[in-house]
Parts: C-alpha cells; sequence; structure tokens
C-alpha cells in the first residue's frame, strides 16, 4: 500500500514539474523549478534588462524633472515573443521607448510544443521602468 501511494505521488509531482517548465522562461530562470518562483526570475530578468537598455538620454526631454515611472503589463507568447504590451508613462515618448526595449528583449526561451500540457499564454508579467532627470539649469 505504502509503494503504491510513493508511485502515485511521484507521478503526480512529475506531471506538474512536466507542466510547469512548459511556459516561456529566460536562459537565467530555466532551472527555477516551481512556477511562481520562474515568473518572478522572469520578471526581475526582464526589468534588469529595461534598466540598462531604456534609452533616458533620447526621452529626456519629455521625462519630468526627478523619478519618472513607466508602468508596463504584458503577456509572453508560447513562440517567446513579447506581446500585448500595455504601458502608462507621463508621456508618449517615454511610452513608445518602453514598448521599444521590451520588444528588443532577446533571451526569451519559447514555450514547447507539447500536447500534454498547455503553456499559460495568458499570463501577465508587470515590471515598472523608473529613472531620474536632475533638473539642470542651463544658461541661454
Amino acid at each position: 500500500m505504502k509503494k503504491c501511494i510513493l508511485i502515485t505521488t511521484m507521478t503526480l509531482l512529475m506531471g506538474f514539474f512536466a507542466y510547469s517548465q512548459n511556459n516561456p522562461t529566460t536562459v537565467k530562470c530555466k532551472n527555477k523549478i516551481i512556477e511562481r518562483v520562474r515568473k518572478h526570475c522572469v520578471c526581475k530578468d526582464i526589468e534588469q534588462y529595461a534598466k540598462n537598455n531604456y534609452d533616458v538620454i533620447a526621452v529626456s526631454s519629455y521625462a519630468q524633472p526627478g523619478l519618472n515611472r513607466i508602468y508596463t503589463r504584458f503577456n509572453i507568447s508560447n513562440d517567446g515573443q513579447i506581446n500585448n504590451i500595455q504601458v502608462k508613462g507621463f508621456s508618449p515618448e517615454l511610452e513608445k521607448e518602453a514598448i521599444r526595449t521590451l520588444m528588443s528583449f532577446p533571451d526569451i526561451i519559447p514555450a514547447s510544443d507539447l500536447s500534454t500540457s498547455v503553456a499559460d499564454s495568458k499570463a501577465f508579467y508587470t515590471i515598472l521602468i523608473q529613472f531620474e532627470v536632475k533638473n539642470t539649469i542651463t544658461n541661454l
């Protein structure tokens, strides 16, 4: 009886892990087994990429002095593309740069096409892009 329970438990766990690894991920996060932990890791990975690649100099003339925030929400499709991007920022130029930055993220590993489980492409990821513009006085 104990053997039967152990085998059933192991089979259920293997099915759970097979499902949890059938969603898009990144190179840094592919070894995370728990789906919630992996999703958090993917968000942090994309957030770090956005922080490093958001072109602050190009959009600084459209930004407010001080801390600027751009709120983003998006899906990752089963083929590894960031899509359905929604942004909210101070100006349309800041929002366009956020979209450009997210679309250029290179490291997404697509979900596998296993027929036994379906990847959750409807899951939303949310990241915050923020930067500071110092108020400088210019002499004209």
